[in-house]
């Protein structure tokens, strides 16, 4: 009902999000989020839905096939993975290991081609080693993340965490930070790159005065944390709108296209 009423306000993409989006309607005896999915496929006027989050032990081939036959979910998904590490994830009471993380990114890219994975990771957690880190940074040269964020670890106030004695100093977690992303700038750069020379459907969000350019998405990019397609067109485009744009440059993060 409530994306009935959006699709009636002019809304053409949903995102689902919640600390567990896969653990919907759970709460009434069964997972009801594929047949929540078969039921926004009937809204009119709802283009794109997107799903933000899913932890790696809720994969399940249901899920990716629901997916997969869905007209409209985009072929994305973001997994807050946040180590690779079998012992640092358990420190962090996180489910699951390695192996189930690696099973879930092969499930979601076998069943569903092309789509893009996203993921959070969390370095200088306390006792996090020198070694158990670098296992991170070749984790993440070799699953080709197409978006990552990573962030050091800060206590909260109340947490088991926060009661831990916090061996890696600020300074040794900024350059863990560092390292990640320079490593994931490359992999991004390139896989950017490659996008030079497609044609792009792409939602527009809005006009940058400072550029000059409209900055639009394409199915691979979460509005305001992922990265942007921008437009140059004489004639304005309609926020909201759907474009086909062919993709002409590219940068570390951004495309640059014009409409096909």
């Amino acid at each position: 009902a409530e994306a009935r009423w959006l699709a009636g306000q002019g809304v053409r993409e949903l995102i689902l999000v919640a600390q567990d989006p896969t653990a919907y309607g759970e709460d009434t005896g069964q997972n009801r989020l594929c047949e929540l999915l078969a039921g926004l496929d009937e809204v009119e006027g709802i283009e794109w839905v997107r799903i933000l989050y899913a932890y790696p032990e809720r994969i399940t081939g249901e899920l990716v096939a629901a997916m997969a036959r869905s007209p409209k979910a985009v072929p994305y998904l973001d997994l807050p993975i946040q180590h690779c590490s079998d012992e640092v994830l358990r420190r962090m009471n996180r489910r699951g290991g390695r192996a189930g993380i690696e099973a879930a990114l092969a499930r979601l890219r076998a069943g569903i081609p092309g789509i893009a994975l996203r993921t959070t990771l969390l370095v200088g957690y306390p006792g996090e080693t020198e070694a158990q880190f670098e296992e991170l940074c070749d984790f993440v040269r070799a699953q080709q993340f197409d978006r990552l964020g990573c962030f050091a670890f800060s206590p909260e106030e109340g947490t088991v965490a926060a009661r831990l004695p916090d061996d890696v100093s600020e300074e040794e977690k900024q350059r863990r930070v560092d390292v990640i992303m320079r490593i994931q700038a490359e992999i991004t750069a390139q896989k950017q790159a490659q996008r030079v020379g497609s044609t792009l459907r792409v939602l527009c969000d809005g006009y940058d005065e400072g550029s000059g350019l409209w900055l639009c998405r394409a199915a691979a990019d979460a509005p305001e944390i992922d990265t942007n397609v921008c437009v140059q067109s004489e004639t304005p485009l309609i926020p909201g709108g759907f474009y086909e744009v062919l993709v002409e440059e590219s940068d570390v993060y951004d495309l640059y296209g014009r409409l096909a």
